[in-house]
């Protein structure tokens, strides 16, 4: 599945997401070896224990990104970090945060993510993160009006405000978009839209889009038909 975020009337991919190390041209340019760690707290204020964790940089990438997962404790702690600005974010499926970056992070809760900046004066940055709120999920399940046949590729765009909205395409390498579920910001409505190449955008979302709000963590499931263009 696609991402794309609209910020400040910028469109912007969101780059991949991947486990472990720099490219070994940006690694020379950059190391520094420094430590980034701290706890990781949830919305209770209570420790969240064992979960994964993405070091994401400020500025353009093009590698994977380092991973860790928190102790008991909600503990956790990144080494050889290479010399740059650097945040860290709660990754993990299985906790409730099924995709996260800094871009996804804006879309998502509109705010600005915590810092810190990794130098050879400054090997060792401590950053205690408070978890924000789980993501909405939404659910789609799209059919053709006339044949009732599941449509297998779909766009999907939710619009927070004029500045803050996101694209997520499926179904382009795939047979369907089954297993995709699409993020929302919850505890908040928002506009949704829903388009298939070949077919008319969903009567109910065409125009200013249909507002839906899922709670933090929920699933929100939408049954919707499409209608064919004719030529």
């Amino acid at each position: 599945m696609k991402y794309f975020f609209a910020i400040a009337s910028l469109l912007v991919a969101m780059p991949a997401l991947g486990q472990n190390y720099l490219g070994k041209d940006r690694r020379a340019e950059t190391d520094c070896g420094g430590v980034v760690h701290g706890t990781v707290l949830a919305q209770d204020g209570k420790a969240l224990s064992r979960v994964n964790l993405i070091l994401e940089p400020v500025g353009d990438y093009d590698y994977v990104l380092p991973r860790a997962r928190t102790d008991e404790h909600g503990q956790y702690r990144f080494s050889n970090v290479p010399c740059g600005t650097w945040s860290v974010f709660v990754d993990d499926k299985e906790a409730g945060y099924p995709h996260s970056s800094r871009l996804m992070n804006w879309y998502l809760y509109g705010s600005a993510n915590s810092e810190v900046r990794i130098t050879n004066e400054n090997l060792d940055a401590q950053m205690d993160i408070s978890a924000p709120p789980k993501p909405g999920i939404l659910h789609v399940n799209l059919v053709n009006s006339e044949t009732k046949a599941k449509i297998a590729k779909m766009e999907i765009r939710v619009r927070v405000t004029p500045k803050r909205e996101a694209q997520f395409s499926c179904g382009e390498s795939v047979t369907s978009c089954e297993t995709d579920d699409f993020l929302v910001p919850p505890n908040r409505d928002v506009r949704l839209h829903i388009t298939s190449k070949g077919f008319r955008e969903w009567k109910e979302s065409s125009g200013a889009g249909k507002l839906i709000s899922v709670p933090a963590g929920n699933v929100l499931t939408i049954d919707a038909e499409l209608e064919p263009i004719r030529n």
